[in-house]
């Protein structure tokens, strides 16, 4: 009899007397045929066999069609029993293959596991593999008579680790685990080098900033091995109530026409949630009720950007392409003649703290160009700031002044055309007055479509930007989340709604600056004079206009 066509590469089944091999083979005929097979106990607390929903079908065709799988779920998505159903159709048929179940805490791993073993009793005897002789099925693990077998680990110790190869890996509710770093550093090598290895990691949306979100929006740019599946929750059978009696607000329908093929029972589900156990709290609905792959994500504070721009800017935004050496993601190539603005938000010394992170802004059409984010000392992310200036026609530099490291170096090297905070002190100065002008600035122009967000990495940053400048630790893995890139467009914002570029702008000869001497500086000082001569001149019309300056 010949193998299945959908059975995993390099995978062979089993030949273990008594099976019904005929039976076994149509198993892997469907990404769900098998786990229609096992029985589990329902929500009504009757015992029968699962009936996969619509919801669960996707989930289960994109793990057949894909080695790794990083599923962002909602709450209640029943997506947990048909992994393990996977886990335990693999491991039990296939010779050899060793699976993990992974969860946040113990208890919850142990819980999980008892589906397993109850799946596996119900099982008819010819299609049920025998356990190993002598190792019954315990609590945590259970061994095959051909090799292979599933055990438990958790997630919740601070260096969580696998011990020994695996060819099969399932990781529920990662979002929920405090150590997420470093639990994606222990497991996920026992299982990279594998060409044949299947992952899956299924998860609620968790902390902005954390490690779990840092995956999944790499997983949308299609970086890494995983392949992202986002599950709507509207389209479930179980996510609906009965709308007798509702009568929607303007917001309610306007939220019901962002979703294709929401009705008024989930909108009736949704308020009755928000209602019961949500404290009327639309936030925390989405964290358990995700909109869109990019919702559902719990930062510090109130998200200060515009979401729903936002979310229309990522319609057409772009995953940056491979940064040219001493350079960025380049957008958009120079044009010759035309201004450009480089905003940069260093790093300091270390090895661990913020990323230095830049972006470049067409002056005149005010849209993004070029970004780069990554841990570089001060000296190197200098050159680099110098090169993509030379590159993009000498434009104008500005570096956040709070970072002095990378200024001195700057101006060690002679660097032209930087903006100072004042005749002596070079650089954005971040005070606290000024990031909420620029802060506010930047949520104006996005509203007016002043300014055009093209990179993806940029966009996800500014969804889950808060505003908050004095705690940005993402989770209790030690990761933070300092938003670099988000500030740059911050200073962007400032320098671009302050300063009135032109095409024909040339760049600032070497002659006019000294780095030491009193030469003519572009100074945020006389970005606020220009600005305040601009009111007066509109204010009166009888007063001269303010002479342009350069």
């Amino acid at each position: 009899m010949s193998a299945p066509s959908s059975l995993p590469g390099g995978a062979k089944i089993a030949q273990v007397p008594g099976l019904h091999m005929g039976k076994v083979h149509a198993m892997f005929s469907t990404p769900w045929a098998f786990v229609s097979m096992c029985q589990i106990v329902r929500e009504d607390e009757s015992i029968g066999y699962l009936e996969p929903t619509n919801i669960q079908m996707k989930f289960l065709q994109a793990c057949a069609d894909h080695r790794w799988v990083l599923t962002d779920k909602f709450r209640q998505a029943k997506i947990t029993t048909p992994a393990v159903m996977l886990l335990l159709r693999d491991c039990m048929y296939l010779e050899g293959v060793k699976g993990v179940l992974i969860a946040e805490r113990q208890d919850t791993a142990e819980d999980i596991f008892e589906r397993i073993l109850f799946a596996y009793k119900n099982l008819p005897d010819d299609v049920r593999v025998p356990v190993e002789a002598g190792r019954k099925p315990g609590t945590t693990q259970i061994h095959f008579v051909h090799g292979g077998g599933i055990k438990v680990l958790t997630a919740g110790g601070r260096s969580p680790a696998v011990g020994r190869s695996i060819d099969r890996l399932l990781l529920t509710e990662f979002g929920e685990a405090q150590w997420q770093r470093k639990a994606a550093a222990n497991i996920f090598p026992a299982v990279n080098k594998r060409i044949n290895a299947r992952v899956i990691l299924e998860s609620t949306p968790g902390t902005a900033g954390s490690h779990h979100e840092t995956m999944w929006h790499n997983a949308l740019e299609g970086k890494g091995r995983f392949h992202p599946v986002f599950l709507e929750w509207w389209l479930d059978p179980s996510c609906r109530s009965d709308p007798h009696g509702l009568r929607p607000t303007e917001t309610e329908l306007e939220y019901m026409a962002r979703h294709p093929g929401m009705d008024l029972h989930n909108l009736a589900f949704r308020r009755l949630s928000l209602q019961t156990e949500m404290g009327n709290d639309e936030r925390l609905f989405t964290s358990k009720y995700p909109s869109d792959p990019y919702d559902g994500w719990l930062g510090s504070g109130q998200p200060v950007m515009p979401i729903d721009v936002l979310k229309e800017c990522l319609l057409t935004a772009v995953v940056p392409p491979e940064p040219v050496p001493k350079g960025a993601s380049l957008l958009e190539r120079p044009v010759k003649g035309r201004s450009y603005l480089v905003c940069a938000d260093p790093a300091g010394f270390g090895a661990v703290g913020d990323n230095s992170a830049v972006t470049v802004w067409d002056a005149i059409e005010r849209r993004e160009v070029a970004v780069w984010e990554g841990r570089e000392d001060p000296g190197r992310f200098s050159e680099r700031l110098l090169n993509l200036q030379r590159f993009f026609n000498n434009a104008l530099l500005a570096v956040e002044s709070n970072a002095a490291a990378c200024i001195a170096m700057l101006k060690d090297k002679g660097a032209k055309n930087l903006l100072w905070t004042d005749r002596n002190h070079p650089g954005w100065y971040a005070t606290e007055k000024r990031v909420q002008e620029g802060e506010a600035r930047l949520v104006r122009m996005l509203r007016d479509r002043e300014l055009e967000l093209k990179s993806k990495t940029l966009l996800h940053q500014l969804i889950n930007y808060d505003g908050d400048r004095t705690k940005r630790s993402g989770n209790s893995d030690g990761t933070t989340h300092h938003f670099d890139l988000a500030r740059t467009a911050v200073m962007a914002a400032d320098i671009l709604s302050r300063r009135r570029f032109t095409s024909d702008e040339a760049p600032v000869p070497a002659s006019n600056y000294e780095p030491h001497g009193d030469g003519p500086r572009v100074t945020i000082a006389d970005l606020d004079r220009f600005k305040h001569h601009e009111r007066a001149s509109a204010r009166n019309p009888y007063k001269p206009l303010a002479r342009e300056w350069t």
